[in-house]
Parts: C-alpha cells; sequence; structure tokens
C-alpha cells in the first residue's frame, strides 16, 4: 500500500500542473446545470400544447429551380458545440436536414416542417485531430486528463479555451497546441488530415445528386479580443480537395488562407470562402488593411475578388446588413441589431461602420474607381451558426436553442446580461437565417455554380420565395394575378453585372410568401451609388401589400395594419399579400456613376421565438427583447458599371 501511495504521489508531482487544472475543471463541472436532472427539471417547466402550430395558407407553386439549404452549422466535433452539452453527431445532422426528428441536450425535439435541399456541416478546423486518439490505449496522463476536458460539458474549459486564443494574438500554431506537444507535429498533421478526410467521406455518402446536396466544408475560426468573430466558412467542389483543412494555426489572416487554398485546390477542386459575423468582426471585415494593419495590395484584392463571391448577411448572432448611426439611416437597419455605434477610441464591443455589407458593397465602388475592379462584388446567403447539430431549424415557434444545454430548455433561454447585452441569450440571439439559390438542378456542381456567380438570396429563416431580374429593356409588362416566377432569358439575375449601356435599368421583381409564415408587407430597393467621389445610399418602398401605393413624398408604403396577439401569436386577419410582383426603373439613374441595387422583401410582423417560448412557460413576453420580428429577404445585388 505504502509502495502504491508513493507511486500516486510521485505521478502527482510529475504532473501538478495537469492536476490542479484537471481538479478546477471537475469541481466548476459540478456547478453548472449540465446534469440530467438540472436538465429534466427546466424542460419540465414549459408545456408545448400552448403553441399553436402554425397552417400553410395556400399551396406554393412548384418552382423546381430554386433550392433552400445551409452553409454554417456545428455538431459535437465541435470543441465548443461539446463543451456546450451537444451529443449530436455530423451523421444526425444529415438525417436531420433530410427530414428526421432528433433530440436536443436539453430534451427538446428538434424537427424541419420541410427538409433542406442542401446542407453543408461546418465544424471548426481547429479542432480537426484534436480528439481522434482518444479513446485509445496507452495515452499519457495529460492525453487522457485532455480527452476528458475535451469531451465534458464545461463552461470554464471553453473560457479557459477561448483565452489562450485571444492571448496568441490571433497568431495560432500547431506547434504550440497541446495535442501537437504532446504528439510531435507530424503525428498532429497526420490526425489533422484523417479528421478531414472523414468529412469528406460523410458528406460523399450523404450526397444523393438530384435529390440532396452534401458539401465537404469547414470553418477557419480565428480568434479576436472580446469574442470578436472573423471567420468563415470554406466551400468545396470536385473530387481532389486539399489533404489538410487549413485552419487558423496554419493561416493568420484571410489573404494567407486564400493563398493556401488556392495553391492547394487545383484541378478537379473549387473552393469559395463567406465570412460571417460581419457585425461582431470589429471593423476588419471591409476595411482595406488586415488585422495586423497591413494595407491590401492590388494582388491581395484580386484574390479576394476571385475566392469570396458571398457574404452570410444573417445568422443566430444578428443581421451584419447595416446599422443605425454608422453609415445609415434606414430604420430597417435596427432589424437584430446588439452593438450601439462605435464611441471614439472603442476597438470592441460596438458597431463599426466597415462592419456591414452595405458598406462594404459602397466600398467596393470606391475600390473599382482605384482599382479598375471591383473586389466587393459579392452577394448574399442566410444561414444558422448553431451548435446543436440541427441545419436550417430556423421557425420561430420551433426555436430551440443554438448551443446545447446553455440555451435549451427554454428557461434557459429567457437569461439577459444586463453588463454585456451581446452575451444575453434572449437580446442577442435569433433563431438564424437561410440559404436560397437558383439553379438548374439540386447537384453540387449546379448549386455550387449558382453560389459562385452569386444567383442567390437570403432568408431570416423563413421561406420567402424571390426572383430579381435586370434590363435595359423595358419588359413586357407582367400579368399581376400571376403566381409564377420572371423567367431569366435575356436578363441579369440577382448578382449579376449589368451590361454596359446608357438606358436606366429596368427589375422585375417577384416575391411569394412561405405558405407557413406571416403574408408579405412590402418590396424595397435599396441603392447605393457612387457621385464625384462620394458614396451614397437610397432605400425605397417599390410595391405595397393590400393595394396601397408608396407615399410619393417620403417612398415609403402606409402602415397596413398588421398587427399580432401576443397571448396566442395569432396574426390579425386580413392584411399582407401572398404574392407581390412589381417592375421598377430607377427614376434617379446617371450612367456615369457606379451603382448597385438589391431587394428587400419585408413580412407581416410575427412573433419572435422569445414569445413562443413566453406561451411555452406561462410567462409574460420578456421586456428585453423585441415581441415580434419581421421576417424578411435579401436578394444578391446587381451592379451597373459605367462604360
Amino acid at each position: 500500500m505504502i509502495k502504491i501511495l508513493k507511486i500516486l504521489l510521485g505521478l502527482v508531482a510529475v504532473t501538478t500542473a495537469v492536476g490542479i487544472v484537471a481538479s478546477v475543471l471537475w469541481f466548476q463541472q459540478q456547478r453548472e446545470p449540465f446534469s440530467e436532472e438540472a436538465l429534466a427539471s427546466d424542460l419540465a417547466k414549459q408545456d408545448e400544447s400552448r403553441v399553436p402550430l402554425p397552417e400553410p395558407t395556400f399551396t406554393p407553386q412548384p418552382l423546381n429551380r430554386l433550392f433552400f439549404g445551409e452553409l454554417h452549422l456545428h455538431t459535437e466535433q465541435s470543441f465548443d458545440s461539446v463543451l456546450f452539452g451537444n451529443r449530436l453527431t455530423i451523421e444526425d445532422a444529415y438525417r436531420f436536414a433530410r427530414g428526421e426528428t432528433i433530440t436536443n441536450a436539453g430534451g427538446e425535439l428538434m424537427r424541419l416542417s420541410e427538409p433542406l435541399d442542401f446542407v453543408a456541416i461546418t465544424d471548426h478546423a481547429e479542432g480537426f485531430g484534436a480528439r481522434r486518439r482518444c479513446g485509445q490505449t496507452g495515452l499519457s496522463l495529460r492525453q487522457r486528463v485532455a480527452c476528458w476536458m475535451a469531451a465534458t460539458p464545461n463552461m470554464a474549459t471553453f473560457m479557459y479555451l477561448r483565452s489562450l486564443g485571444t492571448k496568441s494574438g490571433g497568431k495560432m500554431s500547431r506547434e504550440s497546441s497541446p495535442s501537437c506537444r504532446e504528439l510531435g507535429l507530424a503525428a498532429c498533421l497526420q490526425d489533422a488530415k484523417a479528421d478531414w478526410a472523414d468529412y469528406q467521406l460523410l458528406a460523399d455518402r450523404y450526397n444523393q445528386p438530384g435529390e440532396f446536396t452534401a458539401f465537404s466544408a469547414y470553418e477557419y475560426s480565428p480568434p479576436l479580443a472580446d469574442r470578436g468573430k472573423f471567420h468563415r466558412n470554406i466551400l468545396f467542389t470536385g473530387s481532389r480537395l486539399p489533404e489538410l483543412a487549413y485552419s487558423a494555426m496554419d493561416a493568420s489572416t484571410a489573404i494567407e488562407l486564400w493563398q493556401k487554398l488556392d495553391a492547394s485546390c487545383q484541378q478537379d477542386c473549387n473552393f469559395l470562402t463567406i465570412p460571417h459575423n460581419m457585425n461582431r468582426a470589429w471593423g476588419l471585415p471591409y476595411a482595406r488593411t488586415d488585422r495586423y494593419g497591413k494595407a491590401y495590395t492590388a494582388q491581395d484584392w484580386e484574390l479576394r475578388a476571385r475566392s469570396e463571391p458571398l457574404a452570410e448577411i444573417y445568422q443566430i448572432k444578428g443581421a451584419s446588413e447595416c446599422a443605425l448611426g454608422v453609415g445609415a439611416t434606414d430604420e430597417e437597419c435596427a432589424f437584430e441589431q446588439v452593438f450601439e455605434p462605435c464611441s471614439d477610441g472603442q476597438e470592441t464591443g460596438c458597431a463599426f461602420r466597415s462592419g456591414f455589407v452595405r458598406e462594404g458593397l459602397k466600398e467596393g465602388l470606391l475600390l473599382q474607381q482605384e482599382l479598375g475592379f471591383n473586389p466587393m462584388q459579392f452577394g448574399f446567403i442566410g444561414a444558422t451558426d448553431n451548435h446543436n447539430s440541427n441545419p436550417g431549424d430556423t421557425e420561430e415557434w420551433d426555436y430551440r436553442g443554438t448551443a446545447g444545454a446553455l440555451t435549451s430548455p427554454a428557461i434557459r433561454r429567457q437569461k439577459h446580461d444586463t453588463q454585456r447585452i451581446h452575451n444575453s441569450a434572449i437580446a442577442s440571439r435569433s433563431s438564424g437565417g437561410l440559404a436560397a439559390v437558383w439553379a438548374s438542378e439540386n447537384t453540387r456542381e449546379s448549386i455550387f455554380g449558382a453560389l459562385q456567380r452569386r444567383e442567390s438570396y437570403a432568408t431570416s429563416g423563413t421561406r420567402i420565395r424571390l426572383r430579381v431580374l435586370a434590363s435595359r429593356k423595358i419588359p413586357p409588362q407582367r400579368d399581376q394575378a400571376s403566381l409564377l416566377p420572371p423567367d431569366v432569358q435575356g436578363s441579369t439575375p440577382m448578382g449579376g453585372v449589368l451590361p454596359n449601356g446608357e438606358q436606366p435599368p429596368s427589375f422585375t421583381i417577384w416575391a411569394e410568401a412561405d405558405p407557413r409564415a406571416a403574408s408579405l408587407q412590402r418590396i424595397q430597393m435599396v441603392k447605393g451609388w457612387l457621385e464625384q467621389g462620394v458614396t451614397h445610399e437610397k432605400v425605397m418602398d417599390i410595391a405595397c401589400s393590400d393595394g396601397m401605393q408608396p407615399d410619393p413624398s417620403n417612398a415609403r408604403c402606409p402602415d397596413n395594419g398588421a398587427t399580432v396577439d401576443l397571448t396566442n401569436c395569432r396574426a390579425s386577419p386580413g392584411s399582407g399579400a401572398r404574392t407581390l410582383q412589381t417592375q421598377w426603373r430607377d427614376p434617379d439613374f446617371n450612367a456615369d456613376q457606379a451603382a448597385f441595387y438589391y431587394v428587400r422583401v419585408l413580412e407581416n410582423p410575427s412573433c419572435r421565438w422569445s414569445t413562443y417560448d413566453a406561451l411555452r412557460l406561462g410567462i409574460e413576453p420578456s421586456e428585453h427583447a423585441p415581441a415580434t420580428i419581421q421576417e424578411r429577404a435579401w436578394s444578391s445585388p446587381i451592379w451597373h458599371t459605367p462604360n
């Protein structure tokens, strides 16, 4: 017995730091609400029968070329997801996307009312390989402790790992990562490559051309101070993808990332990158320098233009279209915002002008004048960024949180942080958005091609159907009773660049409501242009519901009187339109001014997820979040370039 005790004391002496860390984290874990008893107690507080399920109000026309999907989703393979309590796998996520019901960490059922057409699972590449050897025999004590930490829900572990990334200043390296220090760089790289190969195999297994598209993808996640996000999802097509999923440990800037992808993705391989949470990237997304203050060169801008044709305009962490007080006066820029405009000298935790896509589009017009090309001609998609293995789960009435047992059951979603609003579950989390593409068929090649040419649009979660076309010629007037979208032949679709010409573009816009969601209220046109070296913007209502017309004095539709009864989330009857369509020509067009145009479609108000949760819990809606939401869609822009 004494001999065994001496051996144990010796082990503790050798691994004192590991023992202290493990002990602290174990005790911390016991204090957190991840136990089955705590989850069951919280789940018992809600009553699903109190939430009315919407019924389709009409049968939509079949649109065989319009596909809805999800391009940003995490499973238990992401280190943060498993630390939040998520145990659902990559395969669970694929099955969910195809229509199966799964149960989340809080015991709530998750399901889609309609399966997705395409999906990309984008777990954090920084964690690839880190847990691959867990469960094997012969692991050292340090490895066993690391495996336990990585698999056990614990916010202390999450905060510790995030602090390490923040302290690195974004300059992470494989050599300094815990798993590589233990195994050596060669073995560490081998494990990371093996994990990435497994993702590709699973995507190939679930990909069914013509029925369901599964892309090989991952997320590149360099850390920023104060929980900043300047991350990108990388999407591939082809049969010869790079051996390694390049992460923040391989490339500390986006330029380095694109250079590595460009060099390794050749022959039968194509890639594109999609930034997200530009609203939380502290002004970096549309600045002219990288995170270390180095100015982009013309070659850098050209590489960006080739690599990044899209931006994720909306997701669970808010809207990145625009923000009041940072270059925009449009009232709809207050939609799902978290941050106030930055004060003088403020570097984090606020809304920067160069952190929103509308400002990025305007900056692109300036760069085009200087460089001879526009490196910021990007289209839009929406996504969720859910960490629950539930791609595309965006319905307000069926919202189940975003972060495992931290945001499920419903009582945990009502939490509000009065000190730091962007940490508040109820105030700073939306239900997320969807990506929609117009493609010839549901295959990798066709959908990827549509994404590359920006023939896509974003929604805030409902399945609004939207078609936008532009032409130099005035098209024949459409039958207002038609429920079918306009034909693309001879016109420039969303995401395109108009042919050179002096004639003002004529836009044909068609929108149809999601059959399970609220009726449409109005269609808006957002224009940005360059005049004598200064950028401008203007937002105009161009189609109104209920037979109304925009007021010529302010280009706004009259209020259609749509309301919601917060006691049962039923909308007022008789207002709104199931289909809106219009033809619009820019009355202020100047052929000598570079310009972009994109369409925004607004629904009537409906209950926000937080109000549905209040019904489940039998409580009043929280004062810290809006009781209703106006769901919407954003088309990718169409550009006019002067001769």
